[in-house]
């Protein structure tokens, strides 16, 4: 989210500025009692509260729908079950759990910033790799995969 953050009118957002945002989210979630891990109710929620957004999930997470609210300029959120993007540039087999931020697309591609790894700005998952990955938290790091298909969209109040 802080991605989208900026991407939403603030300055450039650097390594340092990213820690320091970091560290201000994660003591703000804790003082809320989130866990590491939150559900995409739970980061909509976090979304209004904390950053003052629009936030809205949807079911529809089809090819068609990411690339609609693409083009109506609001970047796309999703979870997903980490291991199965297959993101060579993870560590290991990679997250049970990830969420990124959909930003663009072509014909074969959805372009993402991946915060899982330093490689992930302007990174591309081809559209089915990346549909059959989006499941919601379950509460169960190794039960990702059956979570729901959903997306959240962020908008400017």
């Amino acid at each position: 989210m802080i991605m989208v953050d900026y991407f939403y009118g603030k300055n450039r957002l650097t390594p340092d500025i990213a820690d320091l945002e970091i560290v201000q989210l994660v003591n703000w979630q804790t003082t809320k009692g989130y866990r590491q891990d939150v559900s995409l109710d739970q980061l909509a929620t976090i979304v209004r509260e904390y950053y003052g957004y629009d936030a809205r999930v949807s079911e529809d997470v089809s090819k068609d729908a990411i690339m609609y609210e693409i083009s109506q300029g609001h970047p796309v959120i999703v979870p997903a079950a980490g291991r199965t993007l297959g993101n060579p540039y993870f560590t290991g087999e990679g997250p049970w759990y990830h969420m990124l931020v959909i930003r663009g697309y072509d014909q074969k591609y959805f372009i993402t910033n991946d915060p899982g790894t330093r490689r992930g700005e302007a990174y591309s998952y081809k559209h089915d790799v990346l549909l059959n990955a989006v499941h919601d938290w379950t509460g169960v790091a190794e039960e990702t995969e059956n979570g729901e298909k959903r997306m959240l969209i962020v908008t400017p109040k």
